[in-house]
Order: C-alpha cells, then sequence, then structure tokens
C-alpha cells in the first residue's frame, strides 16, 4: 500500500493470516454494535440523546474502519495491541450512565486479548475495564452497584481465563499435529525412498518377479515379468499376453492351475516347469517358485512368485543327454571287444598267475563300464539306487578291489597308498554304485597327490553308519574354489594343470551317497592335502551275526 492509501499491488493479493485475524475479529464486535444500534433506534431512540452512548458507538465504527484500512503487515507487531484496548475504552463509553447493560461487549476485546496475547496483556486489559466500572459505579448513587460490579469483572475474568487456556491447549495441540505431520512426512519419504530403492534393485534382476495378494492382486512386479508375459506396465493386473504350456509345443496349461493363479489362491511351490510361448513368437523353459511373504502392519501375506528363464539350461541339458547317448552307444562297441579279446586270452593255458590275474581286472573294469554305458543309453541317470539293488555291501571288499585295480597307476605314479581297515563293514547299498563312489575317490587322490605323496584310507564303525575316509597329500582345494568343488564341470585351474578329468565325479559321487541317505563332506587345505568323508547306513545287527558265522 502507498501512504495515500491506494494499492499498487494487484486488487486479488490476498492479506496474509495475520492481517485477516484482525479483521474478523473487529468485524464481529461492529456487526454487534450495529444490530445494538438499530434495536436503540427502535425501542429507545432517546438514548442516542447520551453523549457518552454516541461517542462510544461512533467510536467502535470508527476503529473498525481503521482495521480495515490499516496496512498491519508493515506495522510492528505490537500496534495490534491498540485496537483492542481502544475498543474496551469505546464500549465503557456506551456503558456509562446504562447501569451496565451493555457491559457484555467487553467480552469481544478480553477474548482478543486473552485468545492473541500474553497474559500480562489480559490482566491490563480487566484493570482498564475494572477502573471503568469503578468510575461508572462512583456516578452512579445507586447502593446496590457494587454487585453488578462484581458479576461483570468475574464474568469477564472467567471467559478471560478460560480463552486463554483453551488458546494455549490449542498451541499445544497444533504443535503437536506439527511434529507428527512432520515424522509422517519423514516417514512418507523414507518409505517411497524404499519403495523406489526396491523397484530399482527388482529392475536389475534378470528373473521375473511378483508379489501377489490373496485374490491375485499384484502388489509389486518388476520389469523381466512385465516383459517376459508381455504385461501392461501401467497396468499388469491385466491379463498376460504370453501363454504357458505344459511342454515345448504342448497344450495351453489351465488357468486355474497357471502359477499366477496357484499363487493367488496362497499355493507354495518349487521348481514348477513350464513353456511359455512370448509375443515375439518365442519358446522359453521357464522354472516358477512362489514363497510365501510374512504379513507387515495391517497387509495381509502375499505370496512371492519368481520366474526364472531356464531355456538355455534346458537346451544344454537335452544336448547333452544327447550326446551322453550317442557316447554311451558308441563306447558299448569297443568295450564289448576289449571284453571278448581279454576272455579269449584267458582260455589259454600258458598264461603265468599274473598275467591271468591282470585280464582278470581288464575283464572286470570293462563289463562295469560296459554296465555303466548301458544304463547311459537306456536313459537311467539318477543316482538313487533300484530298490532290487540294495544288499549287504561290505565296503572292506570294495575298497580293497578298488585299490587292486588303481594299484599300476599308484605305482606309476609313486604314491603310497595304505589301507586301515579292521573286520567287515556291512552297509546297506548298492554294490555297483557304491564301487563308482570309491573308485572316483581312490582315482581323484592318486591322481592329485605328486610324487612320494601318500593315500590314506580308513574304514569304520560309528554307531548306525559306516564310515569311510580318503585322505591325500595332493595339491588341495583353496577355500575360494571349496564352495563350487561338487558343482558339476567345476575344476580347479590347479587341477586342470596337474591332471585331465570332466570335474564330474565328486558330484556324481556326492548324488550317489545322497540316494543312499548317506553323507559326504569333503575337508581340503591348498597345497596340504584333502580328506573326502563318505557316510553310509549300516547294515542291521542280524545281518552282521549272519555274515560273522560265514566267515
Amino acid at each position: 500500500m502507498t501512504t495515500g492509501g491506494l494499492s499498487n499491488e494487484p486488487f486479488a493479493s490476498a492479506p496474509d493470516s495475520r492481517t485477516r485475524s484482525i479483521w474478523l475479529t473487529q468485524l464481529v464486535l461492529a456487526a454487534g454494535v450495529v444490530i445494538i444500534a438499530l434495536l436503540v433506534t427502535v425501542l429507545t431512540p432517546s438514548l442516542f440523546l447520551e453523549a457518552s452512548f454516541a461517542a462510544g458507538i461512533l467510536g467502535i465504527l470508527a476503529l473498525t474502519a481503521i482495521t480495515l484500512g490499516a496496512p498491519w503487515s508493515r506495522l510492528p507487531q505490537g500496534a495490534v495491541l491498540a485496537i483492542p484496548f481502544l475498543d474496551a475504552l469505546a464500549i465503557g463509553s456506551v456503558t456509562l450512565g446504562t447501569s451496565l447493560r451493555f457491559s457484555y461487549l467487553w467480552v469481544f476485546p478480553v477474548m482478543w486479548a486473552a485468545m492473541h496475547f500474553r497474559p500480562l496483556v489480559l490482566t491490563s486489559m480487566l484493570s482498564g475495564i475494572a477502573v471503568i466500572v469503578l468510575i461508572d459505579a462512583a456516578l452512579n448513587s445507586n447502593e446496590l452497584a457494587v454487585l453488578p460490579v462484581l458479576i461483570v469483572m468475574l464474568s469477564l475474568t472467567f471467559i478471560g481465563v478460560t480463552a486463554h487456556l483453551t488458546m494455549r491447549q490449542m498451541h499445544a495441540f497444533r504443535k503437536l499435529l506439527n511434529r507428527q505431520a512432520r515424522r509422517l512426512n519423514a516417514t512418507l519419504t523414507r518409505r517411497s525412498e524404499q519403495e523406489r530403492r526396491v523397484t530399482e534393485m527388482l529392475n536389475r534382476l534378470d528373473i521375473g518377479v511378483v508379489r501377489v495378494a490373496h485374490g491375485g492382486t499384484v502388489l509389486a512386479v518388476n520389469d523381466a515379468y512385465i516383459q517376459l508375459y508381455g504385461l501392461n506396465p501401467l497396468d499388469p493386473s491385466q491379463p498376460a499376453r504370453s501363454v504357458e504350456y505344459d511342454g515345448l509345443r504342448g497344450m495351453p496349461v489351465p488357468l486355474a492351475e497357471r502359477p499366477f493363479a496357484r499363487a493367488a489362491r496362497g499355493a507354495v511351490f518349487t521348481d514348477v516347469r513350464v513353456w511359455l510361448f512370448t509375443m515375439e513368437g518365442e519358446w522359453r523353459a521357464l522354472s516358477v517358485t512362489a514363497k510365501r511373504e510374512g504379513s507387515w502392519g495391517n497387509e495381509d501375506a502375499a505370496v512371492l512368485l519368481l520366474v526364472h528363464d531356464v531355456t538355455a539350461i534346458t537346451h544344454a541339458q537335452r544336448e547333452r543327454e544327447r550326446l551322453t547317448a550317442i557316447a554311451s552307444h558308441e563306447l558299448r562297441h569297443p568295450l564289448t571287444v576289449m571284453i571278448g579279446n581279454a576272455e579269449l586270452a584267458l582260455e589259454s593255458d600258458d598264461l603265468t598267475p599274473r598275467t591271468r590275474e591282470r585280464l582278470e581286472r581288464i575283464v572286470r573294469a570293462s563289463e562295469r563300464m560296459l554296465e555303466m554305458a548301458t544304463s547311459m543309453l537306456k536313459g537311467s541317470h539318477s543316482a538313487a539306487p533300484a530298490e532290487d539293488s540294495l544288499g549287504r555291501v561290505d565296503m572292506r571288499q570294495v575298497v580293497t578291489d578298488s585299490i587292486d585295480s588303481f594299484r599300476p597307476a599308484a605305482i606309476a605314479h609313486d604314491v603310497s597308498v595304505q589301507l586301515r581297515m579292521s573286520g567287515p563293514l556291512l552297509a546297506t547299498a548298492d554294490g555297483f554304485r557304491i564301487r563308482q563312489v570309491v573308485d572316483n575317490l581312490v582315482s581323484n587322490a592318486i591322481k592329485y597327490t605328486p610324487r612320494e605323496g601318500e593315500v590314506h584310507i580308513t574304514g569304520t564303525l560309528e554307531g548306525d553308519e559306516v564310515v569311510l575316509t580318503v585322505a591325500d597329500t595332493g595339491i588341495g582345494i583353496s577355500s575360494a574354489d571349496m564352495p563350487r568343488i561338487l558343482t558339476p564341470y567345476f575344476r580347479t585351474d590347479e587341477a586342470k594343470e596337474t591332471a585331465s578329468g570332466t570335474g564330474l565325479g565328486l558330484s556324481i559321487s556326492r548324488d550317489i551317497v545322497k540316494a543312499h541317505k548317506g553323507t559326504l563332506t569333503i575337508e581340503s587345505e591348498a597345497h596340504t592335502g584333502t580328506t573326502v568323508t563318505v557316510r553310509l547306513p549300516r547294515a542291521s545287527a542280524r545281518t552282521m551275526a549272519s555274515v560273522k558265522e560265514a566267515v
């Protein structure tokens, strides 16, 4: 505003909250005074002849005009105090000589002072009113004037104190609400940031991830899942455009049996295989796992659906099976030739005992190899033993035969093989499969032990288990490679430099032992040696007794 009362600012410029509060309080008082003036004009117009009454009415109206026109935003904070005090004085002028009939108007300045200022201002206001009331009482000759004075002052004091305390409580409550609002905003900001980070992290994964609530509501989904299933990024709840099949070029999976529908019903499952025909016309092999999440606050428990694209692995497995079948088929012919020629040689009468023993070992080893090749050709790749193949196997005899087979290799490598076993070690097992395990362990121990090294093989009975330990002083395995040593086709760099191999022996042995309800553990230290321990279920006590009697 300019000094002339005109504004250079736009007409629509809104006043601040302080100015609006001053306007509102004064306008309420002015409205009450206008109504009183109108009633007095109609009912008691002679009252306007009282100079003090007319002056008080005009004073309040003039103060209202000043209040509406003053530039409060530019004046000091304390300047507004002049208005309620001048209002109180004008109201006092109205009440003089009227037996305090208009004293209720003091409620307006008292409430104003109590609600917007400190207690000292309220006390000063009440003191000023008390002086005005006492002056009026002194001018009034009525002996009972003291009673109205006391009633007016007590009422105004009660109203002022109540208003002040109420306003303090409101201020305190507003501060509390502001603090809570700031905390909620901070919490909301943190939650939004966490959700953003989680979304970014999920989108970095190359597997599809979707959180499904009970009933099928999608709570969260990453880009990999959206792209794989051809979902609408703006509305992932819409039906997927990619179709799931029960096999490559098979039949579509029924809608109720699809992984998403099962997860929506709260089902959990692991490694469910389906084939997905995508919008691009590609077949993708998927491994789907559903895990149940815990509930958070008021949110119901959800199911986390994890979708792995295993197309490359599936094709690789099929190719490996094809190559395995070819290799096993091709191996059968030379093995049959070897067995036939060795058996013909054994029919000769002029063989030395040592030559005959060597030929018999060749026949036994070739027959085991032929049995494995036949099994591979039939597609029997499982490590689990057949039920009719389980029997009472003496591990002492299995280990002894295995060592005899590999002793020439140990002598050629200048490796000492020590065997320590006492008595029969009967286990419930498939003799053919367990011989595979022992051959793998003994062969590895000899192959990866340098010259003048040692291999120690021990067998003991511990409770209901037969324990076989193969320890060597070979190249060992580093701590970095230990977590992957049982992974198929994995070989350490030092193993590759030391001897040839496929990296399948230990993983196959572990699977065979596990299928027998046993355990295979490995302890190793680089450049020191490796110890492999196999634990198998021990045969029953009745079997042990029958074997001892036979011995």
